[in-house]
């Protein structure tokens, strides 16, 4: 047994990586700021002790772990720097510790959700885990490592794959990536990191991976073929063709987007053995990841808290709303994530938002950018339709009738349903 110390441990990769050393029967501690996220509850359902940040947690009997987020400035990683003790940053420390079968899930969009769907299905196998919604855990003896693999700042070239399944390539995090291409470019240097590699063939960006070994997954082509059978308010009936193989399921969730990360679930899944019978009767008791589609009831409304942030998503949530309430208002309370993602992708979001009764929030800033009432002016001008989200609202929104209401947002926007729940 070790003992672990996770600086930031309340970020999502972070919570989730203390749940699973926590499983593997390690000694984990932790340390973040006073303020609460959604994590929280994780760390807490886990026994994981949190402190607020102190150099005095800083002891040599530990192995320290810290988010990418935190240098030398937080006193903790500076203490343990200074007294040269063993230490990792999260992305580094992935890389090096977890090995046998891992199956890594990238892409712009999808990653949480798509992890969520791969540990349901291999649940029967020994496994860990690692799920961006702050989930983690696993057994000691675990064969499969299934984690996600983000793109950002290049982090996903820390690690190495048996199976890496990239789920869609599109420009985000401008702060990083200049173009398209810059992305793209790191996605080919990720798969040569890959033994075979899961691509979506039905997107553009996905279809210019070069590799030995890939499989591809889709609606219009690809290895797994699906075909949708029929749209019903609660899910789908859909096809999958698979070298003259043909199986049919029923997918109790709304989105065309969850049909496609089924599908790539489906793919790594089968290449593993796992029979679509047993992966038909996990769906049944599927649950998707925290903040993505989870709902609450308010009298006849429906509250539903969402971690979308890039207009692609957004749309995908909106169209997946309409589709299981397609008699209920809606009215979206967004929270623009990073000033970065949100000028640089102004257009997306007015097209995405149009014709949408839509409440603008302050954009919430990461640890890399500075809180600017410029910039808060700026991007109010983006949405000349929107009306200014305040706290008083939520007075006046629990007055209203057969409506769902929509926290949007990567940020803290979901702090705001406890007035209703």
């Amino acid at each position: 047994m070790e003992k672990f110390h996770l600086i930031g441990v309340k970020g999502t990769g972070m919570s989730a990586l203390a749940g699973i050393l926590k499983d593997l029967g390690h000694e984990v501690s932790g340390s973040d700021v006073e303020e609460d996220f959604f994590t929280s509850k994780k760390l807490h359902e886990k026994a994981i002790a949190v402190s607020l940040f102190d150099k005095n947690n800083i002891s040599t009997d530990k192995i320290y772990i810290a988010s990418s987020c935190y240098r030398e400035d937080n006193e903790e990683v500076s203490e343990v720097i200074k007294r040269n003790l063993p230490f990792f940053y999260y992305h580094d420390f992935i890389g090096h510790f977890f090995n046998n079968t891992r199956i890594g899930i990238s892409g712009t969009h999808g990653k949480t959700t798509t992890t969520s769907l791969v540990r349901k299905l291999f649940e029967d196998k020994k496994i860990a885990y690692l799920i961006g919604d702050g989930s983690g855990g696993g057994m000691s003896d675990y064969e499969y490592f299934i984690f996600e693999a983000c793109e950002y700042q290049n982090h996903f070239l820390k690690y190495n794959f048996d199976y890496l399944i990239i789920n869609n390539i599109e420009l985000d995090h401008p702060d990083f990536f200049p173009n398209v291409n810059a992305i793209l470019s790191s996605f080919q240097k990720a798969t040569e990191r890959a033994q075979s590699v899961i691509i979506n063939a039905d997107d553009e960006n996905c279809q210019k991976i070069k590799h030995a070994n890939i499989f591809s997954f889709g609606l219009k082509s690809g290895d797994f073929k699906g075909t949708i059978l029929e749209t019903l308010a609660n899910g789908f009936r859909i096809e999958v063709c698979h070298k003259n193989k043909v199986w049919e399921f029923f997918l109790p969730f709304t989105g065309v987007y969850m049909v496609y990360n089924f599908l790539a679930a489906f793919s790594v899944a089968y290449l593993n053995g796992i029979s679509p019978k047993i992966i038909q009767e996990k769906l049944y008791t599927y649950c998707r990841p925290s903040r993505r589609m989870e709902e609450y009831f308010y009298y006849d409304n429906v509250i539903i808290d969402d971690y979308a942030h890039h207009p692609r998503e957004i749309e995908m949530c909106l169209a997946g709303i309409r589709q299981k309430y397609p008699e209920k208002d809606l009215i979206v309370i967004f929270q623009p994530h990073t000033y970065t993602r949100t000028i640089a992708l102004q257009e997306e979001f007015r097209k995405v938002f149009s014709g949408v009764k839509l409440y603008l929030a302050k954009t919430f800033t990461s640890k890399r950018e500075n809180s600017s009432q410029k910039l808060d002016q700026i991007i109010q001008n983006y949405f000349p339709e929107a009306q200014i989200f305040d706290i008083k609202e939520l007075n006046n929104f629990k007055n209203l009738h057969n409506t769902v209401l929509l926290f949007l947002g990567a940020g803290n926007i979901d702090k705001y349903i406890k007035e209703f729940v």
